[in-house]
């Protein structure tokens, strides 16, 4: 059920971003004020317009390219950084695997959202830098995944053959040790993928992330908030968005981990 709802949900989501400039009827920044705050239905206007005139639909469909882009950049830069981390501290141990950790504790002692959108502040605003503080603030997730799985890995049988073998340091890392782990890290990913998701909308949320007239969930989210009594559809749209979203991923996700964890299958 996972397997079809999640992978479905997902696909439709991915499908709506990549569709976005031909499915979308307006073009998401031109403001119209003669037609601001049209309700759902308005012939023209399916999910209404926002208080510029600006069509609500072609704005939650360029908002999820934007959301998905974020979310798979991050990902990528946090699971090709974390992962190696991780490998490294795990296959080298002694202080470099120390260091790391004790690095990951005073960083999961702050909350999440709060270290990005401190880091955001601090690097400045733009795309760019919301996808580097979102990677700042989640990579050690994976470190720290990965770090265990190296540890266990390293110690099974093969790895002590192909050592006795001759086989380098370097290859018996990347050969006989990192195809054991990467399932953890695919795993953490497709869970990790809705959190940055909601993390982005979370900081443009709250005016440190990506900044109006740029159509994205987060932002749109704050522009309605003057207006929740008289234009429902400016929050439920996006919102029920990023909601569908996250929950599409999260069941994808946990399909990956029942699938890939040969322990979930016994």
């Amino acid at each position: 059920m996972k397997k079809y709802l999640g992978g479905g949900v997902t696909l439709a989501v991915l499908l709506v971003a990549v569709l976005a400039p031909w499915l979308a009827p307006h073009d998401p920044l031109r403001a119209d004020l003669v037609q601001s705050l049209r309700p759902p239905g308005t012939p023209g206007h399916w999910l209404g317009t926002d208080q510029l005139g600006r069509d609500v639909l072609a704005r939650v469909l360029h908002g999820a390219r934007l959301a998905l882009f974020i979310g798979g950049c991050t990902v990528l830069l946090t699971a090709v950084v974390g992962g190696l981390l991780g490998l490294v501290a795990g296959f080298v141990e002694r202080w470099p695997s120390a260091a790391l950790m004790r690095i990951a504790d005073v960083q999961l002692s702050f909350p999440f959202i709060l270290l990005a959108m401190t880091i955001n502040a601090i690097v400045g605003l733009g795309l760019r830098n919301i996808i580097l503080s979102l990677s700042a603030a989640g990579w050690v997730v994976y470190a720290r995944v990965v770090r265990g799985e190296v540890l266990s890995v390293k110690q099974r049988e093969y790895v002590h053959a192909a050592a006795a073998l001759g086989v380098g340091r370097v290859r018996l890392l990347f050969r006989h040790v990192l195809p054991n782990v990467a399932p953890s890290i695919v795993v953490v990913a497709s869970l990790q993928f809705s959190q940055f998701v909601v993390a982005e909308a979370a900081i443009s949320f709250l005016g440190f992330g990506v900044q109006p007239p740029t159509p994205a969930w987060g932002s749109m989210l704050s522009e309605s908030r003057d207006f929740l009594y008289v234009a429902w559809w400016l929050a439920a749209f996006p919102g029920a968005a990023l909601a569908l979203t996250a929950l599409g991923v999260n069941l994808l996700g946990d399909w990956l981990r029942d699938r890939l964890d040969p322990k979930l299958r016994v």
